[in-house]
């Protein structure tokens, strides 16, 4: 036999003999299927104007409700492990901001509130994100609404009402759900 004959056997040889090991079918056992759900929460723009109020008087602060009822699904409030709460505020204005944000019920009774984000002043990209463990604040599932409460830090300082600055917020959750529970 010539040598180029027996270089395919010799691979095909090696081939047979590499894939020996068993399968270990007991692999698929361990395997826990989490998907992962996003979802918006609450988008919204404030220009300097929209701090005064109809008589021309400036306020110092506003506050954005916003539905929230993905808890109202059975499946999810009883297979959800975890959230991850996600913000991407834009702020043009010259000053800076604090923002309060709580999750509420029906009733408005705060289910979960975040830390408190202090934003500076020309901020173009604040990112804040806190995740929640649902077994150690089980109460979060309860979950309606999504308060955004917005408070201007240096009210000292009037704002000029035809600055066409802009305070972008965004947010949205991650949603983690556990099929095996």
């Amino acid at each position: 036999m010539s040598l180029r004959k027996l270089t395919p056997l010799f691979f095909c040889f090696l081939l047979m003999i590499s894939c020996v090991e068993e399968l270990d079918f007991s692999q698929l056992d361990d395997y826990k299927a989490t998907p992962e759900y996003v979802s918006s929460i609450a988008y919204f723009t404030i220009q300097p104007i929209q701090f005064f109020n109809q008589s021309g008087t400036q306020e110092t602060e506003k506050t954005d409700v916003t539905d929230f009822r993905i808890f109202d699904n059975i499946y999810i409030r009883k297979n959800l492990v975890k959230i991850g709460f996600h913000v991407a505020i834009k702020n043009e204005f010259d000053r800076g901001f604090t923002i309060q944000i709580d999750f509420l019920d029906d009733n408005n009774n705060p289910t979960h509130k975040f830390k408190e984000i202090k934003v500076a002043a020309k901020n173009l990209n604040y990112k804040f994100d806190e995740t929640i463990e649902v077994s150690a604040n089980v109460n979060v599932i309860n979950t309606k609404k999504v308060k955004v409460f917005v408070k201007i830090d240096d009210a000292a300082t009037p704002l000029d009402p035809k600055d066409t600055s802009e305070f972008e917020f965004k947010s949205s959750a991650k949603i983690y759900i556990d099929t095996d529970a």
